[in-house]
């Protein structure tokens, strides 16, 4: 998702570690644990994580990037990758859900987690705080709405985002009090159904999973333009994976990873499977917005 570090401030909840559930992915393959599965070779020799054996992941529900599963899993474009990525690795992963998507980088800065998964886009600001991977696809962020808004229609509408995108603070200074940020995907669509809100500005692949299962009559996703008043529209985000500063080698690791999944199709193929264009993995030479 594309988040705003005003978010990255938050403290996790009380409840993190019961939100810490296992997800029976097996490093290599089938169902086996990794550390019972002797004949796995890692594609890194001496890759460190925070439990042995296991990759921990903060995630959230926000499809088709990531789906949290009723066995403590995830799936999804991000979750399916980051699964090939243990195969690779020879880890099991597991899943932190305790937070949602604000709770997402805070436990990646602060250890809690291996790495964060949700959508998040490579930002300057971030940066600064976490370690980047090289990037997964590009995601281009989206007007929805029922009347066919585009970027350009927003002044004296009621417009609303989830918590922690990277372009809230430009569209709260733009609209002012007509602007509402949302706490998750659920109440944001509710009001958009009901008429309480005008349109919804999100990741347009986000908005268009969500339709395939819960469509709104009318509803048009159309992707942003640039914007004098939203300098975050004027270029398209590239989805990355962040993981701690301080463990640039988990990090590197998962670099080369992406690129081999990349280049022998994986990414690819994942990205068809949820109804993607598979055009946007390749995204180019890693750029920050």
């Amino acid at each position: 998702m594309s988040r705003t570090p005003r978010v990255l401030v938050r403290a996790l909840s009380a409840g993190t570690a019961a939100g810490l559930l296992a997800l029976s992915l097996a490093a290599c393959g089938g169902t086996d644990s990794a550390s019972s599965n002797s004949s796995c070779k890692p594609a890194h020799d001496g890759l460190k994580t925070l439990t042995q054996g296991q990759l921990t992941v903060a995630s959230y529900d926000y499809a088709p990037a990531t789906t949290l599963t009723p066995d403590g899993g995830v799936t999804g474009t991000e979750g399916d990758l980051i699964g090939e990525i243990a195969k690779l690795e020879c880890l099991q992963v597991t899943v932190s859900s305790s937070g949602g998507a604000g709770a997402v980088i805070p436990s990646v800065q602060s250890k809690r987690v291996d790495i964060g998964s949700g959508d998040w886009l490579r930002t300057k600001a971030r940066s600064s705080i976490v370690y980047m991977s090289t990037p997964l696809w590009n995601d281009p962020q989206a007007i929805i709405s029922t009347k066919g808004l585009t970027s350009d229609d927003l002044a004296g509408k009621k417009v609303g985002s989830v918590a922690g995108n990277l372009y809230n603070n430009s569209l709260q200074n733009w609209l002012g009090d007509n602007f509402k940020i949302y706490q998750d995907d659920e109440s944001i669509y509710a009001d958009l159904k009901a008429g309480r809100i005008d349109a919804i500005v999100a990741s347009a692949a986000s908005a268009k999973g969500r339709f395939k299962t819960a469509p709104i009559d009318g509803a048009k996703v159309i992707d942003v333009k640039p914007n004098p008043h939203v300098p975050e529209f004027a270029s398209v985000g590239q989805v990355m994976l962040p993981s701690s500063l301080d463990d640039q080698a988990l990090g590197k690791a998962i670099d080369d990873d992406i690129m081999k999944l990349r280049a022998d199709g994986t990414i690819k193929k994942i990205l068809e499977k949820y109804g993607l264009d598979p055009a946007v993995g390749e995204p180019g030479a890693p750029s920050e917005l």
